[in-house]
């Protein structure tokens, strides 16, 4: 039996909730027993819908760099009282934080993974990263290839970079379209259904991508946009909208779904980008059957080939990209073409025995000190 800590910081999203969810469903129970914790208080409520007691050991810290530091101590009183061998955390501060609390001594003993999804990083993650890996035990298990890039780029390891693609909840996916919650959003059997990633600033071009959906649904009624959580960007297009002849264009579901159900039920994900994104939803989208119109930014085309398996488009500097989006928005034949040839490779690529079996393996490669990467093959890469 082996006793895995699950350690979560202020930088937990969807992607690291339904990541660890896979994990502590699928390990076998009786190799494996769970604890999950975190070091700020704000992701108890994002962990809540994994239905697990969560151990909070920080309080919230204005400035990033301190919490790690704070928390140390209370987090090795809990791995030695839970006698954890293996740390998974799911964040950089959660990363230092274990490095911190684990000492030198025990790197051989205790290893630890950090999961990324997010290929935007700064130096100083990435100079924290190169040191942790450095002192043995460690490794990174990236999303994508584009995260890895990065890594290898700032001088980490190649060998302590592990590529494991997101594992799709196809059971999940079915049940969500299955369901009702078209018709709890208001949304006409109809209409297309337009969803943009949760924002994380003005720099993801949701204004643009809003505006080119009002275009569409200008020309050719019926056209919904659904934008998921609560953000300032959210806020900035709901001013906007209210400006609009026909307001109800727009969806503000708020935080009453999970944005992984509100992607199963949508006909269209774009994802506007001005540079590199996390392409996690972009893996649930295609499982889903979701058509994906985004940004040729190096991230999105390591998963989106044009006219492939979704559309592609260039962004111009200083230009807006409304009527190139509303082009491809009102493409509704190539739109289906391409997403019956997503769902098949989503199929191959996200599988969620795939990607349990590869944290396994990880997990077994760093106990034995072996190599952390031997035996996993990046699924997309793979036939």
């Amino acid at each position: 039996m082996r006793d895995i800590c699950h350690l979560f910081d202020r930088t937990i999203g969807w992607e690291q909730r339904l990541g660890a969810g896979v994990l502590l469903d699928r390990l076998p129970v009786d190799g494996y027993a769970t604890t999950l914790a975190t070091i700020d208080h704000r992701a108890v409520r994002t962990l809540k819908a994994l239905g697990c007691p969560v151990e909070s050991i920080g309080h919230g810290s204005t400035f990033r760099s301190v919490a790690p530091l704070l928390a140390a101590p209370a987090l090795r009183r809990l791995l030695e009282a839970r006698r954890c061998e293996i740390v998974h955390a799911w964040g950089v501060p959660a990363g230092l934080a274990a490095w911190i609390a684990r000492g030198r001594r025990g790197a051989a003993k205790s290893p630890l993974v950090v999961e990324l999804f997010d290929p935007v990083l700064t130096r100083s993650d990435v100079k924290i990263l190169r040191t942790m890996v450095g002192s043995g035990g460690a490794a990174v298990a990236c999303s994508c290839r584009i995260v890895q890039r990065r890594l290898i780029e700032g001088g980490v390891s190649p060998q302590a970079c592990v590529v494991i693609r997101p594992g799709v909840d196809f059971g999940l996916i079915n049940r969500c379209r299955r369901g009702r919650l078209r018709e709890e959003l208001g949304v006409a059997r109809g209409d297309l259904l337009v969803i943009l990633p949760e924002s994380q600033g003005c720099c993801h071009g949701h204004v643009d991508a809003f505006s080119a959906a009002v275009l569409v649904d200008h020309l050719r009624a019926g056209v919904r946009v659904l934008l998921p959580g609560r953000s300032r960007e959210n806020g900035r297009i709901a001013r906007l909208a209210d400006t609009l002849p026909n307001p109800s264009a727009l969806l503000l579901p708020g935080d009453r779904y999970a944005f992984e159900e509100l992607l199963a039920i949508s006909d269209v994900l774009v994802v506007p980008a001005q540079g590199d994104i996390s392409t996690t939803c972009i893996a649930w989208a295609m499982a889903a059957g979701v058509a994906v119109i985004g940004t040729a930014v190096h991230s999105v085309a390591e998963l989106i080939a044009a006219k492939v398996n979704g559309l592609l488009f260039k962004r111009e500097r200083g230009r807006n990209m409304i009527v190139s989006l509303a082009k491809l928005l009102l493409d509704r034949q190539t739109q289906d073409k391409m997403k019956e040839v997503a769902r098949g490779q989503a199929y191959e690529i996200f599988g969620v025995r795939r990607y349990v079996e590869q944290h396994i393996r990880l997990y077994d490669n760093l106990m034995s000190g072996g190599a952390p990467g031997e035996g996993i093959v990046d699924s997309a890469t793979v036939g």
